[in-house]
């Protein structure tokens, strides 16, 4: 598989989070949240990848993020999804003792999601034109 293809699957992969998020969001804003955090995941590597860093099995976004150089265009943006790193596992599990955690709240899912959307269109330029 060339970069450019699995590039571009990195992305198809995010927009399909971003679609499942919305769906869930409504009724499963921790399942919806789990998706958001997918999709930024996805994009940090995609960037990354781009860049030749190697960002691991890690599904922390700030950690990937922080390996991008001083001054990349896309670093304080990714950056800024790392809130939703957590959501890597935070409402997949109860807790030892058997508690649900509660859901997160919707409005918050609902900025996420809409952050990266914004930012989707930028990297899928980007890395057509690297």
């Amino acid at each position: 598989m060339t970069i450019e293809r699995r590039l571009a699957a990195l992305v198809t992969a995010a927009e399909r989070d971003i679609r499942a998020a919305h769906r869930l969001l409504p009724d499963m804003p921790d399942q919806a949240i789990f998706h958001a955090q997918q999709a930024a995941e996805k994009l940090t590597r995609a960037v990354c990848e781009r860049e030749g860093l190697a960002v691991g099995r890690s599904h922390n976004i700030g950690q990937a993020a922080a390996m991008l150089r001083h001054g990349h265009v896309f670093k304080e943006d990714l950056l800024g999804l790392d809130m939703l790193s957590p959501a890597a596992t935070a409402w997949r599990y109860p807790s030892p003792g058997g508690r649900i955690p509660a859901p997160p709240d919707p409005g918050e899912v609902s900025a996420a999601l809409a952050d990266i959307e914004a930012l989707l269109p930028e990297i899928r330029d980007w890395l057509v034109e690297g």
